[in-house]
């Protein structure tokens, strides 16, 4: 049924750091600006919200028995269990918003995009990559939100997550937020920005 649409689902990956988050807000400020219908996937988890976190904005926070339920009423067309939490994607927040002729968005990990791409082969799908594993470091060292040992996690997963980037269709490497921004609004909104 949706097979025709699938095409303006965007799946976006990078690793932590990488510069994901900056991006897709670029992305929705430019379809706003444009008036592009874009919708951004909101997920599921049981984790409990950070400090600044809305509920309804930047998750759907629910209780683990909540999850569970919706995992045996296949809500969900992705779930993961992730640092002790679930996180899941509803697949009606991909599929109504398709219908309605919405570009959807989704910001996940390659894991999770992975799994999408099965449900929705036809779906486009970007990695965003750092420049260089030095850089990523230094990137995490000057958000100033992580210890060391946080950041030495995040720099060998880094690592091994670069490593399924041929995996995806399209490929960003992030040196510069205005350059990877147009690379994206290009294959997002297919707009030549040179």
């Amino acid at each position: 049924m949706l097979s025709d649409k699938q095409d303006q689902l965007f799946i976006i990956t990078a690793p932590s750091g990488a510069g994901k988050t900056s991006l897709i807000k670029n992305i929705l400020s430019h379809a706003e600006t444009n008036g592009y219908k874009v919708h951004l996937t909101l997920s599921h988890t049981t984790r409990t919200p950070r400090e600044g976190e809305i509920d309804g904005v930047d998750y759907c926070f629910i209780d683990e028995e909540t999850f569970k339920e919706n995992i045996n009423n296949e809500i969900y067309v992705e779930y993961a269990m992730v640092h002790g939490n679930l996180y899941g994607t509803p697949k009606d927040s991909i599929d109504s918003f398709l219908e309605d002729d919405f570009i959807v968005i989704m910001e996940i990990d390659w894991q999770g995009a992975l799994n999408i791409l099965k449900a929705y082969p036809k779906a486009e799908s970007v990695f965003i990559s750092p420049p260089s594993i030095e850089d990523l470091r230094q990137r995490l060292l000057d958000r100033g939100l992580d210890s060391e040992d946080v950041i030495n996690q995040r720099v060998s997963g880094a690592e091994k997550e670069i490593l399924q980037k041929t995996k995806f269709k399209h490929e960003i490497i992030n040196f510069s937020l205005d350059t990877a921004t147009k690379k994206l609004i290009n294959i997002i909104f297919r707009e030549n920005h040179g």
